[in-house]
């Protein structure tokens, strides 16, 4: 808890002031308690200006209290990620954005660093705009499927590629935390989005419909955001579940193809099932099809199965 009559957060947005009065701004600031720190834009035409980085994570190392850290535009050098990370596990950050920070090679070793933490605490993670490549693609993929307490990423205007997306498409299908992914901006073509909507809505059949990732929201640029239709809009992921279940179940209901694609389904998705088409079949998704219908098809496998289950137990 705070001490009383503190300041809630300190914010520095392109400061123009010399060496001597950031020194002060520094001394004033080291030791007092605070929650939330940002430096913006403090690099002009990527000349260091203002607090330096060394002087900006001696306020941090001081404060015990702090939990949101925004240092972005300025510029970060490799021999600040061991103190960076320290301050970050030390301090148990809940937000980090370093957005804007890194030349080249330096934003793959920080993102590296930071995954690697022991037990890393944070909830969000902003990486945007750092020149981060398909290099750490993997160790990011083991760190997501790892299911992690992060729950924003942000990693737009970077250069992962499509063998990157379909490294992380594939850890978000264990992945149960992430909510927010942002990817806009990077170089991931069509293939690469159709692992991520794959991952998101796998419609080969309703088990895997059921197990798809039902809480991360994707973000991507322009057009390919267009493929990810159904890409987790709610916050609640027994919805984005439902929604999908009719969504599949509708459209095979156009040709009343449900049931040949009911054998291999696990009977626990059947009360699934009605409950997504009660919910979700007034909501203007598919207006040609009756819900009714739908229904028919459902109790005619469970007609199909229930001799078979009573034999069983």
């Amino acid at each position: 808890m705070l001490p009383d009559e503190c300041e809630s957060y300190f914010r520095f947005h392109n400061v123009q002031l010399n060496h001597d009065a950031m020194l002060l701004i520094k001394e004033a600031l080291v030791g007092k308690p605070f929650q939330n720190l940002t430096f913006l834009d403090n690099n002009d035409d990527d000349v260091p200006r203002g607090m330096s980085v060394d002087a900006i994570l001696d306020i941090v190392e001081s404060n015990k209290h702090l939990q949101k850290l925004q240092i972005i535009g300025n510029q970060i050098g490799r021999d600040h990620i061991g103190r960076l990370c320290s301050a970050v596990h030390n301090h148990a950050l809940m937000e980090l954005d370093l957005s804007n920070c890194f030349e080249p090679g330096i934003g793959d070793a920080m993102l590296t660093a930071l995954l690697t933490i022991d037990g890393l605490k944070s909830e969000k993670l902003g990486m945007g705009k750092n020149i981060i490549t398909s290099s750490v693609g993997t160790l990011l993929a083991d760190f997501l499927a790892s299911n992690p307490r992060l729950k924003q990423l942000h990693l737009q205007h970077n250069r992962l590629n499509d063998s990157a997306a379909a490294l992380i498409a594939n850890a978000l299908r264990t992945n149960t935390t992430l909510r927010s992914l942002d990817l806009f901006d990077n170089g991931i073509t069509k293939i690469g989005v159709e692992s991520l909507r794959l991952a998101l809505f796998d419609e080969g059949s309703l088990n895997s419909v059921a197990d798809s990732n039902h809480r991360c929201n994707i973000r991507l640029i322009g057009s390919l955001s267009l493929a990810l239709r159904w890409n987790n809009s709610s916050q609640d992921m027994g919805e984005n579940r439902g929604r999908k279940i009719y969504r599949l179940l509708s459209s095979r209901n156009k040709t009343l193809s449900n049931v040949q694609h009911f054998g291999d389904i696990d009977v626990k998705l059947l009360p699934n099932m009605l409950d997504a088409v009660h919910k979700y079949s007034n909501d203007g998704g598919n207006d040609s099809v009756k819900a009714s219908s739908i229904v028919y098809e459902i109790m005619r496998f469970w007609d199909q199965v229930t001799p078979i289950i009573r034999r069983v137990s």
